[in-house]
């Protein structure tokens, strides 16, 4: 079952290579371009559909640049050269401009709003499905079935997404840690040892408190997961596991809900195929917090 499992793998990462979408790209690894790249970057992210006509000392003129900054701009995405880059792109853009772009700064419609939201959000979701690495989502969820522990860490506007995923496993009849308090999470972190598993959620990958979690938990020889946007930030490097979602903004800042939306489903496909490799059990603790569930509100009505 395994070995089948391995050549589907196998199967997959040959069909899928060269598929990550390169706007995607980009975006993931917009803190680690120089100041001249990000204007490239930045440029390409606003203007998609105008690179194709453009030569690339055209655009090292309009951005004030040297043609060979442009030149190892592409190679960083680890393209030949512009050309290649740009070939890429158009095909991408074949593809993903099938569908409506709505401008951002639409007036205060209730309907267009909510109709932009879900767009990004459903744009989203596609391209981190197609950003996953399944070997590393395999390996994550082996690991996960063999811990005596889970433990999650986050902070800020990651902390429902840990809670969720923590309750999901929970009622599974994993043995889970969680906890809203930074302070309480870095002493679970000091106390892990080789039979837990750490899983930091990070949208930026540059949360301080999350790290130095990840960091501890690895140190003491828990196998550590980072669910994160970013694949060059700092919580990468204490990391067994590497786990990505699609940026869905450009200001690593601000609240980014569709990417939010994609590392629930990141975390759901986890518990999805953890629970399926051990059904039987996992029914059974979850039938158990159902039936407890029910004579709780039976309680509370009476």
């Amino acid at each position: 079952e395994e070995k089948k499992e391995e050549n589907n793998l196998n199967r997959h990462n040959k069909n899928k290579a060269g598929k990550v979408n390169v706007l995607t790209k980009i975006k993931s690894m917009l803190p680690d371009f120089t100041a001249s790249e990000k204007l490239i970057a930045l440029f390409i992210i606003k203007n998609p559909e105008k690179i194709y006509d453009i030569q690339i000392d055209k655009i090292a003129k309009y951005l004030d640049i040297s043609t060979p900054t442009v030149f190892r701009f592409a190679k960083k995405l680890g393209f030949r050269g512009f050309k290649d880059f740009k070939i890429e792109l158009v095909k991408n853009l074949a593809v993903e401009f099938n569908v409506v772009y709505e401008r951002e700064n639409s007036d205060d419609n209730l309907i267009n709003n909510t109709k932009i939201l879900f767009n990004k959000i459903i744009e989203n979701l596609k391209e981190t499905k197609n950003f996953i690495n399944f070997e590393q989502l395999q390996e994550a969820v082996i690991n996960i079935k063999k811990a005596k522990r889970i433990l999650f860490f986050a902070i800020g506007s990651s902390l429902p997404i840990a809670f969720d995923a923590y309750i999901n496993f929970l009622r599974a009849g994993y043995n889970c840690f969680f906890s809203i308090e930074s302070y309480t999470q870095r002493i679970a972190s000091t106390q892990c040892n080789k039979n837990d598993i750490a899983i930091g959620i990070s949208f930026s990958g540059e949360s301080i408190e999350v790290i130095e979690c990840i960091k501890n938990a690895k140190d003491n020889g828990a196998k550590t997961i980072c669910i994160t946007t970013f694949i060059n930030s700092s919580i990468v490097k204490f990391s067994d596991i590497k786990l990505f979602t699609a940026p869905g903004s450009l200001e690593i800042q601000k609240i980014d809900i569709p990417s939010r939306k994609s590392q629930s489903a990141l975390l759901d496909a986890l518990y999805f195929n953890v629970i399926l490799g051990n059904k039987r059990d996992a029914l059974k603790y979850i039938s158990k917090a159902e039936e407890e569930l029910i004579k709780f509100r039976s309680f509370i009505k009476f």
